[in-house]
């Protein structure tokens, strides 16, 4: 049995990954998101006034007679093909997470320039689970404007999530540098590190977002965890304790200072605190799973470390 307490909040090299954004494709499943890279289907037009061939080997529609002169007759298809209103892209924002996906994809298909909806459609993918595309979408942004920090955060958070953590710290390295002032940023910098095992690197990433934002309680509760995984139970307890003062704190926050008591012995208020998120007999179990680690010695305590840093 593993602890159902959740722990976190959020190959390829970096400048391989953003060279090759101009021609990577985002392949699909058919009948799941849309394709980059459709190209229309090819006609003969070489007499107007004879039928419309076949290209060899594939079928094809006649192409439409476009009159210039008169722009209500021009090709019906052409309106899909127009990027969407501001008011469309407003309303897609409150769309679920995987139309958010289709939106965006859509509208990048329309305007492979378009650096918002390529940075719009990687948040989507990243959050849905599609972190490889997630890269690969903000790394064709990037392209675009590569100055933009709000991109390469995109890209780093995205490498993370992929398990591309190398990469990663470059992407969000990157990020700081274009905006230094953004807690998030230095973050999800140390979330990188982590999944590095460089803790000494984290905190110092994690200590850089609590200066321009004392009390974030994502960075705290990051930084609590991290602290926790050194084995440093009284600091991380100190810190996660800080999150949890925070209104906007999430359920990560509790269950990791759940987490953290119960592995100083305090089972009584290791349950009370998890039961704000979860079920009592939930929290029972979990507790009874810290009990049984703690008997088990120093090793057990070791493979939930690791189980849990992963």
């Amino acid at each position: 049995m593993r602890l159902k307490f959740p722990v976190r909040s959020i190959g390829l090299t970096l400048t391989g990954l953003v060279a090759a954004a101009a021609v990577v494709g985002l392949s699909t499943p058919a009948g799941a998101l849309p394709l980059f890279g459709k190209k229309p289907e090819t006609t003969s037009t070489t007499n107007p006034g004879a039928p419309p061939t076949r290209a060899k080997g594939r079928t094809s529609r006649p192409a439409p007679a476009i009159d210039t002169a008169k722009p209500e007759t021009a090709n019906p298809d052409a309106a899909a093909a127009l990027p969407a209103t501001p008011e469309q892209r407003r309303a897609a924002r409150n769309l679920d997470l995987v139309n958010q996906a289709a939106f965006w994809l859509g509208e990048v298909e329309k305007n492979p320039k378009d650096d918002v909806a390529a940075l719009e459609g990687s948040i989507a993918l990243r959050k849905i689970g599609s972190a490889e595309r997630a890269a690969q979408l903000a790394a064709m942004g990037i392209q675009v404007k590569a100055e933009s920090p709000e991109l390469w955060a995109a890209l780093g958070m995205a490498l993370v999530a992929s398990g591309q953590n190398e990469p990663a710290v470059q992407a969000l390295q990157k990020a700081i540098s274009l905006n230094p002032k953004d807690p998030s940023l230095h973050n999800g910098l140390g979330v990188a590190y982590d999944k590095l095992d460089r803790a000494d690197l984290a905190a110092t990433a994690y200590e850089a977002a609590l200066k321009i934002a004392p009390d974030d309680a994502l960075t705290l509760t990051n930084y609590g965890l991290s602290v926790a995984m050194t084995g440093d139970l009284s600091k991380a307890e100190t810190l996660l304790r800080r999150a949890n003062q925070n209104p906007l704190a999430p359920p990560q926050t509790r269950q990791n200072l759940a987490l953290v008591v119960g592995l100083q012995g305090r089972f009584d208020e290791s349950e009370r605190i998890a039961s704000r998120d979860l079920t009592p007999e939930v929290a029972s179990e979990n507790v009874a799973y810290l009990k049984a680690m703690l008997n088990g010695g120093e090793s057990r305590w070791a493979e939930a470390r690791k189980e849990t840093g992963n």
